[in-house]
């Protein structure tokens, strides 16, 4: 039985991490995933591997976000000292990190945790928090911090080429294994009367933008987009603006406003619970992904469980994983006119949405839990080859 401890102290990518252990655990291994407080979801009944509510327990009882931001860099030090602790009796076969939430704190601790056990990261993203950190302190140590890694894992090879290219890293310690699809929202709506939670858009197709706002992720371009679908089309389409916002939002509704569409753009800017979530790609029609740029995307992996087409940037890992054409359509990124045209096409064509969404389906079985773990496995067992 291998034993893995999988840390992510912020819970950043906290569906990734559940969906991972739960697989793994389902492969008898032992894990335990150590994080921080977690929100309700289906986490909190799990018995294929042990959670621990490890980090920041005093950041917890506080509700000021800039105090919280304070009070994490002042934790995190004995946190992780805390945890070598653990884990030095724990004794686990594969250390493996999700996220270095302060890598210039981090760095000092990695060496310890690397004579308990290999360790290994995933570089969900290749530029640290997609560029927009809750503080500049999160992107000094970087280079310092990967150093004491052993293999890293990335999603798409645009990643793997991007880390070889900024870290100078021989291929054979980065290895590309697809992020899976999040198969367990579908369970949460299996009460139909949930769905009377959302206000109903009678006869409406729905245009749904998911996730936290941030200016990579292009809601300004779509806003310009939406307005240039043609009036027969539009008028019978909404925009849903779904997440919590990470940038000044005012631009975006005086945006709306200027371009003649606020009355399409319904609004939704908050922390979404695990049920709604499920309930919003339920409902919706279409998923947009504008995105700048971008490795790879939790929401697209909700998307293709719902077997939603999807509208996205030809950008990173979006352009590994869509098929133009086939699962939906790619478009230039920062192109309104493009991103507008390919929105049309399928919000007036119903059995192009039909067989996009087919396609979707499909796709979806290619990148099952099952699948990531049994690589993953592979590769840790690589990994400890090298250490015996």
């Amino acid at each position: 039985m291998m034993k893995i401890a999988m840390i992510d102290p912020s819970g950043f990518t906290l569906p990734y991490d559940h969906c991972l252990s739960n697989a793994l655990g389902c492969k008898n291994c032992k894990v335990l995933l150590v994080t921080t407080n977690l929100p309700i979801g289906p986490w909190n009944n799990i018995n294929t591997y042990e959670r621990q509510a490890h980090y920041y327990p005093i950041v917890k009882r506080v509700t000021k976000a800039k105090l919280r931001i304070y009070l994490k860099g002042f934790e995190h030090p004995f946190d992780m000292k805390r945890l070598i602790d653990n884990l030095r009796n724990w004794r686990p076969d594969i250390i493996h990190f999700q996220w270095l939430p302060l890598p210039l704190i981090d760095r000092f601790f990695l060496g310890q945790f690397r004579r308990i056990a290999p360790l290994v990261l995933t570089m969900h993203d290749t530029k640290p928090f997609h560029g927009s950190p809750s503080s500049l302190l999160q992107l000094v140590g970087l280079k310092a911090a990967y150093s004491k890694f052993d293999h890293f894992i990335v999603h798409t090879q645009y990643s793997k080429e991007e880390l070889l290219k900024q870290l100078g890293l021989p291929e054979t310690r980065v290895t590309v294994i697809p992020h899976g699809v999040f198969d367990y929202y579908r369970e949460l709506i299996r009460d139909e009367q949930m769905k009377k939670q959302l206000p109903e858009i009678a006869g409406k197709k729905r245009v749904l933008f998911f996730g936290v706002l941030k200016p990579y992720k292009g809601v300004d371009v779509l806003l310009k987009a939406f307005a240039q679908i043609p009036a027969s089309v539009a008028e019978e389409a909404v925009l849903e603006l779904v997440g919590y916002p990470k940038m000044p939002i005012e631009p975006l509704h005086s945006l709306a406003k200027q371009l003649g569409i606020a009355h399409r753009v319904i609004w939704d800017l908050r922390y979404v619970e695990e049920k709604e979530v499920a309930i919003y790609f339920a409902d919706a029609d279409i998923i947009v992904l504008p995105y700048r740029r971008i490795d790879q995307s939790g929401v697209l992996m909700v998307a293709l469980d719902f077997g939603k087409p999807v509208v996205a940037s030809c950008v990173g890992g979006f352009a590994e994983i869509i098929k133009d054409g086939v699962h939906g359509f790619l478009v230039e990124p920062g192109n309104p006119d493009a991103l507008s045209f390919a929105l049309t096409r399928v919000l007036e064509d119903d059995l192009l949405r039909a067989q996009i969404a087919n396609a979707i389906k499909r796709l979806a079985k290619e990148l099952t839990w099952d699948q990531i773990a049994e690589r993953t496995l592979c590769l840790y067992r690589e990994i400890l080859k090298r250490f015996s």
